[in-house]
Parts: structure tokens; sequence; C-alpha cells
């Protein structure tokens, strides 16, 4: 006897179910157009507006109190040495001197103009906006350096050694990101070459306008890599925030220089953008109604991506064919990294171990390594840099 299933039935089964999907593929089309708009678009606000981390509650000539002015205001209490930015000026904070309930007061050193109580401010991982000379007392002259898309500007600081360090800052940055460590290279001798890349606001757009995460911008570092060998240079010592890690990792895997790298010291590398996207998906809301985004909604999003925008994953994990490497490779990262996942650093140092060590930051958020732990950062970079053959 056959089994006569009411239309009706059918019909409240379809529905939801149809509902469900069409809401599947809405939260994928969000997700992917994130991805397209926010992740490989280069569109820059050259100066990013503030976001309010505190205010200014009193200051004096050496010290200055400041209330945090948001509950997640973690950067006032947090670490040892912050870039402080306002409106028309900045400076820098380091060491706590005194906290209460509600306000923090630090040691400060104002570089341009002095914020009044009742500034709204700002706290960075970066240090400096300016250039060597007035960020870090550095001589250094403005060098253009030839790409394959045109000529782009370069800070290069003199140094008495053979080996160059070669600074790529991250997405979305401006060569300032280096400023914060740029002395900790100068202090070994090194000549340091501070370079922009392709769709920076100071360089040349690409022809699609997009950032490839590494995949064409090795070919800018190999340019500056070409540079620094024409000057002298016999070794070479790629420093990559970031992006600026991936980046460096391309020219490792791709570049007939790649022989010339003695080392390299990446912070927060995106090694896998995929991995990258993944933990965006994760910590990112839905507009309106503020819930997280669903797992597969995110997964449905990747693949839409891929289709709208012509996104191969497989070929932006860098950790693909990291075997290619050959030059020793420090890692910093804050393990609580809510940009970068700190997974990538741990899987390439656990895959080669012979010549990838990682440094780990005990609650350090993106890029704020130096920032929370300043002596243990550059004492691993030092001795990174002794160690290697021929160091400087």
């Amino acid at each position: 006897m056959a089994i006569v299933i009411p239309r009706r039935f059918l019909l409240a089964l379809a529905v939801p179910l149809l509902a469900g999907l069409l809401g599947l593929l809405c939260v994928g089309w969000y997700v992917s157009g994130r991805i397209g708009n926010e992740a490989l678009r280069a569109a820059y606000d050259h100066r990013p507006p503030l976001c309010d981390d505190a205010v200014v509650v009193a200051l004096t000539d050496s010290t200055i109190t400041l209330r945090p002015a948001a509950d997640d205001s973690s950067r006032v209490r947090r670490g040892t040495t912050w870039g402080l930015r306002w409106r028309g000026g900045w400076g820098d904070v380091d060491t706590l001197l005194g906290a209460s309930s509600s306000a923090v007061t630090r040691r400060f050193h104002a570089h341009l103009g002095r914020p009044q109580p009742g500034t709204h401010v700002d706290l960075s991982a970066e240090t400096a906006w300016s250039n060597p000379r007035q960020a870090c007392d550095l001589p250094f002259q403005e060098v253009r350096v030839q790409t394959e898309l045109g000529p782009t500007p370069a800070w290069l600081v003199p140094g008495a050694s053979d080996t160059w360090a070669i600074l790529v800052h991250g997405k979305g940055a401006e060569r300032t990101q280096a400023l914060r460590v740029l002395e900790l290279y100068a202090q070994q001798g090194m000549p340091c070459l501070v370079l922009t890349y392709r769709n920076d606001p100071e360089g040349i757009a690409s022809p699609d306008g997009r950032y490839h995460y590494g995949l064409t911008e090795w070919k800018d570092l190999e340019a500056g890599v070409r540079l620094a060998l024409a000057h002298g240079a016999r070794r070479i010592v790629p420093v990559g925030d970031s992006m600026g890690g991936g980046i460096i990792l391309a020219f490792l895997e791709n570049s007939v220089l790649a022989t010339r790298v003695q080392g390299a010291i990446l912070e927060a590398p995106m090694i896998d953008f995929g991995a990258t996207i993944d933990l965006g998906i994760r910590l990112a809301r839905m507009p309106v109604i503020g819930a997280p985004i669903p797992e597969l909604a995110g997964t449905v999003g990747k693949e839409l991506a891929a289709i709208r925008y012509g996104i191969d994953w497989r070929s932006l994990d860098l950790s693909i064919e990291a075997g290619r490497i050959r030059a020793p490779v420090l890692l910093l990262h804050g393990d609580a990294d809510d940009v970068v996942p700190f997974e990538s650093s741990l899987a390439l140092a656990t895959r080669f171990p012979d010549r990838v060590s990682l440094v780990r930051f005990h609650g350090a958020r993106h890029l704020e390594c130096r920032s929370i732990d300043p002596d243990r950062y550059d004492a691993a970079v030092t001795k990174f840099l002794q160690e290697l053959p021929g160091s400087p």
C-alpha cells in the first residue's frame, strides 16, 4: 500500500527549508561583499578616524593621565609602550606610573603639539607618524625603488654593515608603521630600507586596485632588494608586519633573489589569507541584529567571494609552499591576535622547527608584541640577528 504524503505537509516542510536556504545565501552574499570591499579593495583613509580610546584628564611636562573612553579601551591599562595620537598632534606613552578605578597615569613624550585636558586620544601600536629623523633622530634619504609598475618611494637610513634590513608594512598602513622598530635595526649598524608597495597611498595603484596578500606585492620587495644590492648590500634581512610578513614569505618562495636573504623577521604574519578571513568571520556580527555569523554562512560567503572576485584560496595559503624557504625565520606573534590567527604562526613553526622559530607574546593582540613587552621583543630580535651566519 502506497504512502501518500499530503501536499500541505510537503509545502509546510518546503517553506522553512527554502527560507533557510535563502537566508543562508543572503548572509553568504553579505560576507562575500565584505571580503571584496574590505579585504581586497585598496581604499585608504590617509589618516584613519580616531577611535577615542581615552580622554586626557591631566598632563605635566612628562606625564599624562588618561580616562578610558569605553570599557574595552584596554590599551590604556595594558602593555608598556603605545603611540598616542589626537587631532593635530602625536606623542607616545610608556611606563605606567599609577592607576585608579577611573584613570591611568603614564610617562608621556610629546612630539607634535600637546593635548589639552578633555582631548580625545587614540592609543596605537604605531608610535610615530613622521619620518626617521623626527621620530628616531636617524639620518635618512628619500629614494625611489623601480618596480614593474613604476617608481615607488622609500626611506633609506644609512649604516656601516653590508647586511641590510628591508622593512615592509602591513595592509592599509603606511611606511610610518616601521618607525616603531626602525631604531632597533639601525642600532645593529644595518642600513635600513623602508618600502612602500603597490596600492599604498604614496605608491602606484595596481591595474585592478586590489590587494593580493603577497602574490603580486612580493615583486615590489624584490625591486627593493635589487636597489639594496646595487648599493653595496651583500645580505638582506627582510622585516615584515602582518600582510608585510606575507609579502616576505611570498618573496622567499618565488624570487630568484631569495638566496640573498640571511634571515627574515615577521610579526603577526598573514600566512594564510583564508584562515585570516575565517577568524574575521568568527569575530564579526551581522548588521542590525548583531548576531554572530553562522559558520556555514561564512563558508558559503568564502565560496561566493571566490566566484565574485576570482579568489583562489589555496594560492593565498603561503604555508603550502613554505618548504621552499631556506633562510631562518623568526616569528613574533601575540596569542590574542584578533586579526591574523596565532595558530598560523604556530603551525608553521611546528612544521619547520629547523628554520622557523616562534616567540609567543601572551595577551598581545594584532601587532602589539613590542607594545606589550618591548624588552623581550628587542632581546628576541637582537639574539636572532646576532646568531645569523655572517651577522652584522
